[in-house]
């Protein structure tokens, strides 16, 4: 399951935030997962539950995955198009050959930490 070594990573750069930043703890991860992608966010909604105990500046906080939709551009026509919606075909031409050019990234988006005063 690279879900889990995909976390790892997370989890790395986050620290490494928390490091630079003087952080203690984070409250919550907002990462984006494209459709484009072989990431199943279920699993790593429950990798996170499991890793997030491991580490002290996590403990508690939450994993907020947002889905982020496969737009695809037809080669032949030029449509753009939702791509898993249409099963990867071109709704105006029935072409299957198509640029990805929104939904096949994973990235950290944000790290939310809760002032404390």
């Amino acid at each position: 399951m690279h879900e889990l070594t995909l976390l790892y990573g997370v989890v790395q750069k986050v620290e490494q935030v928390c490091k630079e930043n003087d952080l203690d703890r984070v409250d919550a991860i907002v990462i984006e997962v494209g459709e484009a992608t072989s990431v199943i966010p279920e699993f790593l909604q429950d990798g996170y539950e499991v890793i997030s105990d491991d580490y002290d500046f996590l403990r508690g906080s939450e994993l907020i995955i947002e889905r982020i939709r496969a737009i695809g551009r037809c080669r032949g026509c030029g449509t753009e198009f939702p791509v898993v919606a249409n099963k990867g075909l071109c709704p105006t031409c029935g072409s299957f050959d198509k640029d990805i050019i929104e939904g096949a990234d994973f990235f950290i988006r944000e790290v939310r930490v809760m002032e404390t005063q």
